[in-house]
């Protein structure tokens, strides 16, 4: 399934995801515009309404999930 066919569970999934990675890459406070460098508790908790749809729709664009992933 590409990116476009994900639940919504499996989206937040990869929201979550996504803001590791950011911090791992030293990118989160800058990209989330926050003054800290890795997500708290709290963001992971509420990734799903601080990473847009879009956000994930165009950075797995052309990725291929099987239900193992998640």
């Amino acid at each position: 399934m590409n990116v476009h066919d994900l639940n919504r569970e499996q989206m937040r999934t990869l929201k979550e995801r996504y803001l590791i990675e950011l911090a791992d890459a030293g990118a989160f406070a800058e990209i989330i515009g926050v003054d800290y460098d890795a997500p708290s508790y709290r963001d992971i908790a509420d990734a799903d309404e601080i990473v847009p749809d879009d956000v994930i729709f165009n950075q797995f664009e052309g990725f291929s999930f099987v239900e193992e992933d998640f």
